[in-house]
């Protein structure tokens, strides 16, 4: 958890409680949604429902709608909800979105995020319409413990290790 979002979280409260004190407390129950289950999951051990993961993720974006107004929208398509994944295997993945896609001077950030029951298990799909990586650095994301890249390298070992599972990220 960054202290940044923390951090900007409680200063859009503050703003808010003035502006529009139902939206403020609308946070603040997001935030607390967001904060228990981020709590929750550092400690679990094994898998976690995926609905579970989901609905970390959505606490973490209604947050993040209020602070990036305008800038900022998220798609769900999520029939397929009946399988385990390890906790923070998601979250990180949108955060990390939000963090390199939002930007005051481009489009708003589009993100969809879509599962599918499959052959050899599920498939959870997350898209964004942010900048992406730069395809060098895409070949990066791999193994490297010292890569900027150790989220991706922690889930890509979770998914391994907890479920068989795999993560493949390809530029648009």
């Amino acid at each position: 958890m960054r202290p940044h979002f923390i951090y900007n979280t409680m200063t859009s409260i503050y703003y808010l409680c003035k502006q529009d004190a139902d939206k403020a407390q609308q946070v603040i129950l997001d935030f607390n949604s967001y904060l228990r289950r981020n709590f929750t999951a550092i400690v679990k051990e094994g898998t976690i429902p995926f609905s579970e993961e989901l609905e970390h993720v959505r606490a973490y974006l209604a947050v993040e709608q209020v602070r990036f107004e305008g800038k900022l929208y998220v798609k769900f398509d999520t029939p397929h909800t009946s399988f385990r994944i390890p906790p923070l295997t998601i979250q990180p993945l949108i955060e990390n979105a939000v963090k390199h896609g939002v930007d005051p001077e481009l489009e708003p950030l589009y993100i969809t995020i879509r599962t599918r029951e499959t052959e050899n298990g599920s498939e959870i799909i997350v898209e964004d319409s942010g900048p992406g990586f730069e395809p060098q650095k895409l070949s990066e994301v791999g193994g490297n413990c010292d890569s900027p890249h150790i989220a991706l390298d922690n889930i890509r070992e979770r998914l391994s290790t907890l479920c068989h599972g795999s993560i493949t990220i390809t530029p648009r």
